[in-house]
């Protein structure tokens, strides 16, 4: 190491006080620089600990390729505009200084240790980059209160109803109770409740759909489980929508099959609605998300999956019903198109497990393996009204084999199972809501943030360059960087060249920032 050269950053340093040299235990503003030589294109990272009339003692660390910096103690004098710098093994130096314009910054020259060659060098305040801190938990934990626009209509249909709001029927005893019920169908406006997170500022936001359940028979956009889950993803910073869509059925399986198809084109529409209103919602048109119990689950898994060569042989004409059409073609004259993130499958089924190839969407279920209502595994739904289910419907895949069949297919997926358990497992035997409700919500919520999340911005340290360390900019937005117990000598973004001191205890690299998505991200790396 040239202790000239850090011997003259110190001097360079002493200057600072010249015109205080008389003041007792006077401060510099600041007491960190950079020392560059500029002759042999060294630098040193300089330290004052202490400053009082004419002296200034201190440490500095030459800059070189290591991990860690070793300090070297100094003391030093300023002489009119000569320092004598003197390091802890004895050697000394004098330097020549000059003032620069530029506040606290100093150069001059100095001669190397064979006293011939003159050297040049500068030195300036070190400048920290700016380091902030961002509220990690938007999207995981409660930051908003919610405003409620109801009955936001989104498409006008033909159906039979598209409201019934009793949740304290017996899902079990829907098809006993009305299929042989007289049905006309009629003009219907279909209509959402849209909750949005108040006096959030970020521009877009991702979109949550729930479908509630009910057979294709029962159910409402504003019953009590959807509300309260509604008004808590809104809460963590989504919008999030409540739809209601065409139900009622004949007695036949044809009929049952159509209303089901029905429904995945009303949520289809639903969702393209608010696609095409992005802008005035603030929705993330690249984070779409869609969830919903039992018919719900299944109208959001087709929703999701089913494409137009997927749709079942009733859909088309049949002896008493016409060409119900394609996925899209119904509800609205929309033609924007949108990409599924992730759905959240309660206790729903589907008829066919091809149709996971047709996208990468990730699934979350939860499934009781005793539903007597719609099967766990592969199984005639409705058990509850004995073998005539074997007349009404097709065997169906419950989230066992959905889950497997994901898994096989590269996607993400999660099936929490509850053993021994029925139907509707966020109610209990009175049909109000239960503890798990609120499990459940809460695994969605983790779940949806991996993926609003897929690219996490965390340190990477870089194994051909020990003082490089990265990060994944691919969704990040703004980073920031702080080394604690050292210095960051360059920042680009997501790559940063750090290094740190020999004598310092807290050693570790911290970042900081927010991503594109208004997500938050903090990471730390423990150095040595």
């Amino acid at each position: 190491m040239k202790f000239n050269v850090i011997i003259y950053a110190l001097l360079g340093i002493n200057f600072l006080f010249l015109s205080c040299a008389n003041s007792e235990n006077h401060k510099p503003e600041s007491t960190e620089y950079i020392f560059e030589n500029h002759t042999d294109q060294t630098q040193y990272f300089v330290i004052i600990d202490t400053a009082y009339d004419n002296n200034v003692e201190g440490k500095c660390y030459k800059i070189n390729s290591d991990l860690i910096l070793w300090s070297n103690l100094f003391n030093a004098k300023i002489y009119n505009r000569t320092c004598s710098v003197k390091l802890h093994d004895g050697r000394k130096l004098n330097l020549r200084i000059k003032k620069n314009n530029k506040k606290d910054t100093y150069s001059g020259w100095f001669k190397g240790t064979n006293g011939r060659k003159r050297m040049l060098y500068s030195m300036s305040p070190y400048e920290s980059p700016a380091f902030k801190e961002f509220d990690t938990n938007r999207y995981l934990e409660k930051k908003f209160e919610v405003e409620r626009i109801p009955d936001v209509q989104y498409a006008k249909v033909k159906g039979y109803w598209d409201s019934a709001p009793d949740d304290t029927i017996d899902v079990g005893s829907v098809i006993k109770k009305g299929l042989f019920k007289s049905i006309a169908k009629r003009d219907l406006d279909l209509k959402m409740d849209i909750y949005l997170p108040q006096n959030d500022t970020l521009e877009k936001k991702p979109l949550m759909m729930f479908v509630h359940g009910g057979a294709f028979y029962i159910g409402d956009k504003a019953t009590e489980p959807y509300i309260k889950w509604c008004s808590h993803f809104a809460s963590l910073g989504y919008v999030c929508v409540s739809i209601n869509y065409r139900m009622g059925f004949k007695i036949s399986a044809n009929a049952i099959e159509r209303t089901a198809y029905e429904s995945t084109q009303d949520a289809h529409a639903a969702m393209r609605y608010l696609v095409s209103e992005s802008d005035k919602y603030g929705i993330d048109t690249s984070l779409l998300f869609a969830g919903g119990c039992s018919a719900g689950g299944i109208t959001s898994l087709n929703m999701a999956f089913m494409r137009n060569e997927n749709r079942p042989q009733s859909s088309y004409k049949v002896t008493f019903g016409a060409d119900l059409g394609d996925i899209e073609s119904s509800g609205n004259n929309l033609k924007n198109k949108f990409k599924i993130k992730a759905i959240a499958n309660m206790w729903g089924n589907i008829n066919d497990l091809t149709i996971l190839e047709n996208s990468n969407t990730a699934i979350i279920s939860f499934h009781g393996d005793a539903d007597p209502i719609l099967p766990y595994k592969y199984d005639y739904p409705f058990k509850a009204i004995g073998n005539f289910n074997k007349v009404l419907f097709n065997k169906m895949y419950g989230s066992y084999f959905i889950n497997e069949k994901a898994k096989e297919l590269g996607l993400r997926s999660v099936l929490n199972t509850y053993h021994g358990r029925g139907h509707s497992l966020h109610l209990d035997d009175n049909r109000q809501l239960n503890n798990d409700f609120y499990a459940i919500q809460d695994s969605i919520v983790t779940f949806f943030y991996d993926e609003i999340v897929s690219n996490p911005a965390v340190i990477k340290h870089d194994e051909s360059n020990k003082q490089i360390f990265t990060i994944d900019m691919t969704d990040v937005e703004a980073v920031y960087w702080k080394a604690v117990g050292g210095v960051i000598i360059e920042k680009d973004n997501g790559v940063v060249r750090a290094a740190w001191f020999n004598d310092k205890q807290d050693t570790k690299l911290i970042l900081a920032g927010y991503y594109k998505n208004g997500a938050a991200f903090y990471d730390e790396l423990d150095i040595r």
